[in-house]
């Protein structure tokens, strides 16, 4: 779908995501008009919508360019995207009923049909949930929904190993280095 051209075009597809209840949002935009604050174009509101929490900037993102599929896999709410790699992208998400926070991988689209990255999304997810270890992340569930494999995780919230060695700052030294290994 094309970018939201109108406040219109863009309240349409907040209401078809579904990410703001129909009476939440329309007592938001009551405030807003109550406050003569109601934006004329998308993007201030879409700012006005995260500031108030909302939606998050994920979600005002993404709606901005056009799309309001896609945030939500079964009981879980995706609220920004981590990171991507050959084996799929990585979502914070938030569990609906539990309000738990966690790391959601998720098979890529493309590779849904594809029973070799299948079946080796799934030996991941099976030899992650193996593992116990206080230096490890643990696995909490792994499952398809509507065609999307998915493999639930803690999220644990920090840097990644990656961005510590790749800091622009200086490289890490061997006792560094060693220290993170051994942690």
């Amino acid at each position: 779908m094309p970018a939201p051209s109108s406040v219109p075009d863009l309240l349409d597809r907040v209401r078809r995501s579904g990410l703001v209840p129909a009476d939440r949002l329309d007592g938001f935009l009551a405030g807003l008009h109550a406050s003569g604050m109601c934006p004329a174009t998308p993007a201030p509101l879409l700012d006005h919508m995260v500031d108030a929490g909302m939606i998050t900037r994920f979600h005002a993102d993404k709606l901005a360019a056009g799309k309001y599929k896609g945030f939500q896999i079964g009981s879980y709410l995706i609220l920004d995207q981590l990171g991507s790699g050959g084996m799929g992208q990585v979502y914070l998400a938030e569990h609906a009923a539990m309000r738990r926070l966690v790391a959601l991988k998720v098979l890529p689209v493309f590779a849904a049909e594809d029973v070799v990255a299948r079946e080796r999304f799934l030996r991941e997810a099976r030899a992650a949930a193996t593992l116990h270890h206080p230096n490890l992340c643990p696995v909490f569930d792994a499952g398809e929904i509507d065609g999307v494999l998915f493999l639930t995780m803690a999220y644990l919230e920090g840097k990644t190993l990656a961005s510590l060695i790749s800091s622009p700052r200086k490289p890490v030294g061997e006792r560094s280095a060693a220290a993170l290994v051994r942690k």
